[in-house]
């Protein structure tokens, strides 16, 4: 059941200054939008951080960092045995996108992982 609003019983005028205070913060933020709008959000990480700003970096990941691609194609004796498939071997002779299905299929068939 919906409650009742209570009507404000005071209607006190703003002051004057509180007036002005609400008029330039307005004006403050229609321009940062204003900025915003015509020369596009600055992009995180673009501003240096310094030690004492408490800015964070923005490059950084978490987790593993990727592996760098350093000779080229995979040879032969690394590769995944599945035929028709040229990524690295990671495990067991496969790669890790082949070693996953397998392991799914053997959890689903009920054989020890």
């Amino acid at each position: 059941m919906a409650r009742l609003r209570k009507e404000l019983t005071s209607q006190a005028p703003l002051t004057p200054a509180l007036t002005s205070w609400a008029e330039a913060l307005g004006d403050a933020i229609g321009r940062g939008m204003l900025r915003a709008l015509n020369t596009g959000m600055p992009v995180m990480g673009s501003i240096a951080p310094s030690p004492g700003n408490g800015a964070v970096m923005a490059g950084r990941r978490r987790g593993r960092p990727p592996k760098t691609i350093a000779g080229g194609p995979v040879p032969m004796d690394r590769r995944c045995t599945v035929n028709g498939c040229t990524r690295e071997q990671r495990s067991k002779g496969l790669c890790s996108a082949h070693y996953q299905a397998e392991r799914r299929r053997q959890i689903a068939t009920g054989k020890p992982a």
